[in-house]
């Protein structure tokens, strides 16, 4: 997978011009070494008899013979005809030769493949939707794309670094080499179509600029980010993120609960690291085999090897370990933990 290039309208309009420009170039200089080469034949020809439209439509030929090396040449050429053809296979040959090489180049060469490669990276960007974002593919970033790709989500990162690009295109990333603080690259990610927004810059001040940017774009866009310290919490939420991770209290919990409660610790190692378990959010809408029917008739615990943990409903209230008489309504969101492929099971249970 390529590494999309931030590119303005601006430069975009430049390099086809560019383009163009060499283009033209190449085609003119090839018309004229043709145009020169058959005025210069048409003149040696006054030893040839014939009408001078004949004469021009030999001279052509002949040009194009010479500047192709088909070798097909008239073999009654006058004495001037052939000096004159030496001239042009010395200098007319290698002109043509290098305006065919360059010519070449510029259609099939590195920088018009990455054009279209651009484009179609483009196209790609254009149409992909509820996916996530994530800004910065340092130690942390590159933990957390690996995450995301796990569990099969749509994933488009965001890095200015020319190595850090390298590295997620190089891991079969979808990586947009550009700032990310700056609207239009994130635009460019398909911010107004993306379901979730992962900051992890390394400085607390870009990480504050760019929620601040992404939450005046997406005021309903979910926005998580990282903190270097604790301090920087209150600061990161006023910007406009739902949630702060600061590394270091993490660290400090897991490891407090490694100790205090080793076996829950390693049932959530199980579920999160090693995959045997899942947990996973439900929404009831995109499932209406359980749409207006009780708990107890799902009987999920046995047919999806499935547990609630909660029902979230519209209004954002929780319903702690719901009673199978709880009727499940399509604005409903579940909370739950699984066996391995719980969510193909109940798939299948429509």
């Amino acid at each position: 997978m390529a590494v999309y290039e931030v590119q303005t309208d601006h430069e975009a309009e430049a390099f086809v011009r560019s383009l163009l420009r060499r283009f033209m170039l190449c085609i003119a200089t090839l018309v004229g070494i043709v145009l020169i080469s058959t005025a210069g034949l048409v003149f040696f020809s006054h030893e040839r008899a014939g009408p001078l439209g004949q004469r021009i439509y030999y001279a052509f030929w002949d040009t194009l013979n010479l500047i192709t090396t088909v070798g097909d040449i008239d073999e009654n050429l006058s004495t001037g005809q052939r000096a004159w053809a030496i001239l042009i296979i010395i200098f007319g040959l290698g002109t043509v030769l290098t305006a065919f090489s360059t010519l070449q180049g510029l259609l099939l060469g590195g920088a018009v493949r990455r054009h279209f490669v651009r484009k179609k990276m483009q196209r790609t960007l254009h149409d992909m939707k509820s996916h996530i974002i994530l800004c910065g593919f340092g130690h942390v970033g590159r933990e957390v794309a690996q995450r995301i790709r796990k569990a099969g989500r749509d994933l488009i990162i965001i890095d200015r670094d020319e190595q850090a690009a390298a590295d997620a295109d190089k891991d079969g990333y979808f990586i947009i080499h550009g700032d990310c603080t700056d609207e239009q690259t994130l635009r460019d990610a398909g911010l107004e179509r993306a379901t979730g927004l992962i900051v992890t810059l390394d400085s607390d001040a870009s990480n504050v600029y760019l929620i601040l940017v992404a939450r005046e774009t997406r005021p309903d866009l979910r926005i998580v980010t990282r903190g270097e310290k604790a301090a920087s919490r209150r600061t990161l939420r006023r910007a406009g993120a739902d949630r702060v991770i600061v590394p270091g209290e993490s660290a400090g919990a897991q490891l407090s609960q490694l100790i205090l409660k080793p076996r829950l610790s390693e049932f959530m190692a199980a579920a999160i690291d090693e995959g045997e378990y899942d947990f996973a959010e439900i929404e009831v809408a995109e499932h209406p085999e359980l749409q207006n029917k009780a708990l107890r008739d799902l009987n999920l615990p046995k047919r999806a090897q499935m547990i609630i943990i909660s029902v979230i409903s519209a209004a954002g209230g929780q319903e702690f370990s719901p009673g199978a008489d709880r009727v499940l309504k399509a604005d409903d969101t579940l909370l739950v933990v699984c066996k391995e492929g719980g969510r193909e099971r109940l798939a299948a249970l429509a």
